[in-house]
């Protein structure tokens, strides 16, 4: 209801904008009531004198008047009819705006009484109206046609100036006929049949013109913005087919792990059953870890292959999981982790929730560049999430690219763009959420939210990184 209000008073606006323009073009004679004195005046003294100078002086002026004129009442009744048609066809727009200019050249003729002919009025609506259809809308579109609409006025009053289509209707107010009458008496017409028709095309020419390039450049916007779609779409698909092989080939690859894992369980077992009546403590207890070597190993390989097999594990734990994957010997970045107490257990794929993790934290790093600086990385609760905190005082993210960080294939730096997608991707996964912000060259904040679970821990857990 309120946007449907806020456009109708929109319309309201831009309709009284059009009725006072209107109303100012019917208006000029009385505002400006000089002007036809200075013409017919200056007329009859180029007669007297023989001057074709001051005659074609007053013809400019004359041009200037009435598109000065028709400019005001043709647009005028340009915007009024679209605020009240704005939701009709074209027929009847067209029809609506025809019918007020032509209501605005008959009070004109009652109120001046300067005997137009109606030719030049349908040219210029049948011209207008063939604008109105086919010029592309866009955000310039009333700008363009504004420009348009003043040049073929212009147009058409030269050709009123032409005496060989006065038979057609063209020039028969008072004005016209009486300029071209003393370019007879003067020139037997040659100059305003010349002058006047190269006028009269250069014009038409122009809006012509105008009106091509505005079609043109329409065209290629679309085509541009067609190229855009199609191009982040075959980006997309690209790296989706990417990382489609990506993890193909590392499931291929895991799977294949499995074979030697289950002939070293079998060989150990072995083994150990021919030690056991040597009753070595020692080597019982060695088999005992290779064991549980090998049973994390298989619970490892499980994850890896199935992205729904989740456990429940302390932050601590994870946090200390994937910061000792890090490389951060040759960085100079100085690492904080903090845990704040306390914080439930959570369920997750650890495989892949610590890689996730590790994008993120990774990203951080290469926001420094080589350079010095400092990255904090929290674990909290907060509104029945566990929070999960990755702030950097790095060079931050272009507020325009922030939009699309999270996008298949996006990246700012020469990399395959699956980083953030596959973070996205795996939180959403396990039912959480991820959102980034950021200011250019001062941080960036990733938080990922997981939901909470309700057995709390109270361990603490404080790391914090050397610095090179």
């Amino acid at each position: 209801m309120a946007k449907e209000a806020r456009l109708l008073s929109k319309q309201f606006l831009l309709g009284a904008a059009g009725i006072l323009i209107w109303l100012c073009g019917e208006l000029v004679p009385v505002w400006v009531p000089g002007w036809t004195a200075y013409i017919m005046e200056n007329l009859q003294k180029s007669i007297e004198t023989k001057d074709s100078g001051l005659m074609l002086v007053i013809s400019f002026s004359y041009i200037a008047k009435y598109v000065l004129i028709f400019f005001l009442m043709y647009g005028g009744a340009y915007v009024f009819v679209k605020s009240i048609c704005y939701k009709l066809s074209e027929s009847v727009f067209i029809f609506c705006y025809m019918l007020l200019t032509t209501f605005g050249m008959l009070a004109f003729q009652e109120l001046y009484h300067e005997n137009f002919s109606f030719a030049a009025h349908f040219l210029i609506i049948g011209l207008s109206s063939f604008v109105h259809i086919y010029l592309p809308r866009e955000k310039n579109y009333m700008a363009i046609f504004t420009v348009v609409l003043l040049l073929l006025l212009s147009a058409i009053q030269w050709l009123q100036l032409v005496p060989l289509v006065t038979p057609f209707g063209f020039g028969s107010d008072d004005i016209a006929a009486a300029i071209k009458m003393a370019d007879g008496y003067f020139n037997g017409y040659e100059l305003l049949n010349t002058l006047a028709t190269i006028f009269f095309a250069v014009f038409l020419v122009l809006a012509a013109i105008f009106f091509v390039l505005a079609m043109i450049q329409d065209k290629q916007m679309h085509t541009r913005k067609k190229f855009e779609v199609q191009g982040a779409a075959l980006r997309k698909t690209r790296h989706a087919l990417v990382e489609s092989k990506v993890y193909e080939e590392m499931a291929n690859l895991v799977h294949d792990l499995k074979t030697p894992l289950v002939t070293v369980e079998g060989l150990v077992s072995l083994i150990e059953l021919q030690m056991q009546a040597a009753h070595d403590s020692a080597a019982a207890a060695y088999f005992q870890r290779i064991e549980n070597s090998v049973e994390k190993m298989k619970d490892m390989i499980s994850e890896i292959l199935d992205e729904h097999v989740k456990k429940e594990i302390e932050a601590a734990e994870l946090l200390h999981y994937v910061t000792s994957h890090l490389a951060l010997d040759d960085q100079f970045v100085q690492l904080h982790i903090h845990i704040e107490e306390p914080v439930p257990m959570i369920h997750i794929n650890k495989i892949r929730f610590s890689r996730a993790l590790s994008n993120v934290i990774e990203n951080a790093v290469h926001s420094f560049a080589g350079k010095q600086g400092n990255i904090w990385i929290r674990v909290l609760t907060e509104q029945e999430q566990v929070i999960f905190s990755v702030r950097d005082d790095g060079s931050g993210i272009a507020e325009k690219d922030l939009h699309a960080i999270f996008e298949e294939g996006f990246s700012s730096r020469e990399s395959s763009g699956l980083g953030l997608a596959f973070v996205r991707r795996v939180v959403a996964n396990h039912g959480g959420t991820v959102n980034i912000s950021s200011l250019k060259g001062t941080y960036t904040e990733v938080r990922i939210g997981l939901p909470m679970k309700k057995e709390p821990i109270s361990e603490v857990y404080q790391h914090i990184g050397s610095e090179r």
